[in-house]
């Protein structure tokens, strides 16, 4: 199994998953199976992992699920362009980095153990963001910067 596709599914389901792999009839889809609490087991397709993990989730949130397991979220500021990045764990939620966007082209990523600010074109703040995952967090999966507002 990719270690990588674990990662991202167990990032939206945790302890949940129970299986993740290839399928369809091309083998082009990935497949993502997951215990509820009770009842069947749910199971969800799509183009990427993040895809088919997410879809997953959303069905054992239905059913009543609240995600206890230790993961990194992307959150926007309500009526701002700013993001933070926050760590969960059971209940307990901590920013670890605050991302904004900054006249046009420029973003900034505000480091809280630092408290200092970094400004550059978003492309290479992804980077160093990307870095200071690998650095601190690489056993937790780093979801995709939000699209929205850009």
């Amino acid at each position: 199994m990719d270690p990588k596709a674990r990662l991202i599914a167990r990032h939206h389901l945790g302890d949940r998953l129970h299986w993740i792999g290839r399928g369809g009839p091309h083998a082009d889809l990935w497949i993502v199976q997951a215990w509820p609490d009770r009842g069947h087991m749910l199971s969800a397709q799509g183009a990427t992992v993040d895809e088919a993990a997410a879809d997953c989730a959303a069905q054992l949130r239905a059913a009543g699920w609240v995600p206890s397991h230790a993961r990194l979220e992307w959150e926007r500021f309500k009526g701002t362009s700013s993001y933070g990045l926050f760590l969960r764990l059971d209940g307990y939620k901590r920013q670890l980095l605050g991302v904004v966007q900054h006249h046009g082209s420029e973003w900034g990523v505000y480091d809280e153990e630092e408290e200092t600010w970094t400004y550059a074109p978003f492309a290479d703040l992804q980077t160093a963001i990307g870095w200071w995952h690998a650095a601190t967090l690489p056993s937790l999966h780093l979801p995709p910067f939000p699209t929205d507002g850009k």
